[in-house]
């Protein structure tokens, strides 16, 4: 009886053997096996939550200096820091010179005017004019603390009524009344100086009084103080 030898079976992929081709299958699938498992590894791992970032911080300590305490002025036996200024000297803001003109009077009784006037030919153009009577009521008083000395030149305004013949006198009371230096006589023919030490005085009265008048029918006149100064 005859035999037929069967010849072995080839690969469907015609690479060789079946076995081979097994072989080749088995390696294909452990390594797609392989790597897909690291794939999906690696993507676990990106999309799984990552680890917070730790943020450290440092605080800052602030030291606020707390201020000294001051002593209240109402507390007995407490000292101010800063001491209050005594009360200023009034007498250092006057000018060292100021004519009686430009100041306004204390007080002022009879007749008074702060005039230019004209005496024996010349003029006087800061002066006052003050009534001289028979009984000596007339009168300007002045403030002069921080002044020493005051000044004028004493007549007759040659536009005064009863000047002519007449004799006027003036002089310087303090505030107490006292008389300061001596009364200066004048009349309309001439002129007389007036200087007189006012030294230490807050204030001082002028009086003019006049001794003899020209028309006998008339009591009063008027005197002049050509440019009355105070000095200090």
């Amino acid at each position: 009886m005859g035999l037929t030898k069967e010849k072995p079976g080839r690969s469907r992929w015609q690479i060789g053997p079946r076995w081979a081709e097994l072989c080749v299958v088995s390696v294909v699938t452990i390594a797609t096996g392989f790597f897909t498992g690291r794939v999906s590894e690696n993507r676990d791992q990106a999309d799984g939550p990552q680890p917070a970032e730790t943020v450290t911080v440092r605080a800052t300590e602030t030291v606020t200096a707390a201020p000294e305490p001051t002593a209240s002025s109402g507390t007995p036996g407490s000292t101010s820091a800063t001491e209050s200024p005594g009360p200023e000297d009034s007498s250092s803001e006057r000018p060292a010179r100021v004519y009686l003109a430009d100041l306004d009077a204390v007080e002022s009784r009879g007749s008074y005017d702060r005039d230019p006037v004209v005496m024996l030919g010349d003029s006087y153009p800061r002066s006052i004019k003050l009534g001289c009577d028979t009984s000596g009521d007339d009168s300007v008083t002045y403030s002069t603390s921080g002044y020493r000395r005051l000044e004028a030149t004493l007549g007759l305004p040659t536009d005064v009524d009863n000047a002519i013949g007449s004799v006027a006198e003036l002089k310087v009371l303090g505030a107490s009344g006292e008389q300061i230096g001596k009364a200066v006589e004048f009349r309309s023919s001439d002129t007389a100086d007036l200087s007189v030490d006012i030294s230490g005085q807050d204030q001082i009265m002028i009086v003019c009084a006049l001794l003899k008048s020209g028309d006998p029918d008339r009591v009063s006149t008027r005197g002049g103080l050509g440019d009355a100064v105070l000095t200090s």
